[in-house]
């Protein structure tokens, strides 16, 4: 009897210990819930609620239900970072607080009306931050008229109305600040309005004022090397170019591309032949710098008799075009310049073993 008691007091005491054991495992985890109202005191519904473990990553989300409310139940004790964001991902608001060991939820509401009126309380007794907001305040009804403008432009420039384009980011640009992204950006769009308005001069100048405050932007240079070309200005062109180039490996193909036509249509065909070898280089996949490569070449070749004689690679790099645009918009010439080299007729040309 004495061991019967003494087995089942043990038993009891495991039993407890057990349960006593199991408590931390339950009281690990908290929960956060809250009410979501705007500034007029609606319910805010369907907005993402982000919940952002602070000393330890961890991420968790849910959304507003169609009375405001939400909640999240199971999250590791802790600081936590809790905002309320727009369907299109911005924030709203956020609210930092501790989830902790309470039997029930956290609440962290968004009473958007009050939280603009304590705003509102704590810039009034700052003037420094009174000042910036006003600040603020301009700078963003400066940049909706900034941009409202910039959008016109676009517009009139995809109707091909560039003289209109080119008035309307005049005003845009009147808008910006000395050394401003947005300024840049004006800028640049500009400039492509000019360009294409035949007007080279003016985008010459802008292209440049663009490039004084963003020296390595690539296709900047790129676009001036395209207006110099235009204003027959070969030489400078050449070294936009290749200055896009250097600076955007990547992407060298258009530079090399539009250098090699320059190239060509100014009569240098070696140098034509070199720039569309180094756009091929850069994208072995570019056909048209293949066609223009076998184009430069046929340049330079000559009549024997009755014979054509082109030069070696003229073959390779048309045959390498129609493999990769057979239906192109250059098979028929690539077609017609094969057939006069290989009717028959004998050439320098000598096939080259294809790199394993």
């Amino acid at each position: 009897m004495k061991n019967s008691a003494i087995q089942k007091a043990v038993s009891l005491v495991v039993v407890g210990l057990g349960l006593l054991a199991a408590v931390p495992v339950f009281a690990q985890t908290g929960a956060v819930s809250g009410h979501c109202a705007d500034d007029k005191g609606q319910a805010i519904v369907g907005y993402p609620i982000v919940i952002e473990r602070q000393e330890v990553k961890g991420v968790y989300k849910t959304k507003t239900d169609k009375k405001g409310n939400y909640i999240y139940m199971g999250i590791p004790l802790g600081q936590y970072k809790v905002t309320l964001q727009d369907p299109t991902g911005k924030t709203v608001f956020f609210i930092s607080k501790h989830v902790g060991l309470d039997p029930s939820p956290t609440i962290i509401d968004f009473d958007m009306a009050k939280e603009r009126a304590e705003q509102a309380k704590s810039i009034e007794s700052n003037p420094e931050a009174k000042k910036q907001q006003e600040l603020n305040e301009k700078n963003a009804k400066e940049f909706a008229g900034l941009h409202a403008l910039f959008e016109q432009g676009q517009a009139l420039f995809e109707q091909k109305k560039y003289a209109d384009a080119a008035a309307t980011y005049e005003q845009a640009l009147a808008m910006t600040k000395e050394g401003d992204r947005n300024q840049i950006v004006v800028l640049g769009r500009l400039a492509d309005t000019y360009e294409k308005a035949h007007q080279y001069d003016k985008a010459v100048e802008d292209y440049r004022k663009a490039l004084a405050a963003t020296p390595n932007d690539a296709l900047l240079h790129n676009s001036l090397g395209n207006a110099l070309a235009e204003m027959g200005k070969i030489p400078e062109a050449q070294a936009e170019f290749q200055k896009s180039a250097e600076l955007d490996p990547p992407n060298a193909r258009m530079a090399y591309f539009n250098l090699g036509v320059v190239m060509y249509n100014s009569g240098h065909m070696d140098d034509a032949v070199a720039a569309f070898q180094k756009a091929a280089k850069a994208d072995p996949t570019y056909a048209d710098a293949f066609y223009w490569q076998g184009l430069a070449l046929m340049g330079k070749a000559t009549l024997q008799g009755e014979k054509v004689v082109a030069p070696e690679g003229t073959v390779d790099a048309l045959q390498t075009y129609l493999k990769l645009e057979p239906t192109g918009k250059y098979a028929s010439a690539a077609q017609q310049m094969l057939q006069a080299i290989q009717g028959g007729v004998q050439t320098e040309y000598k096939k080259t073993k294809k790199k394993g």
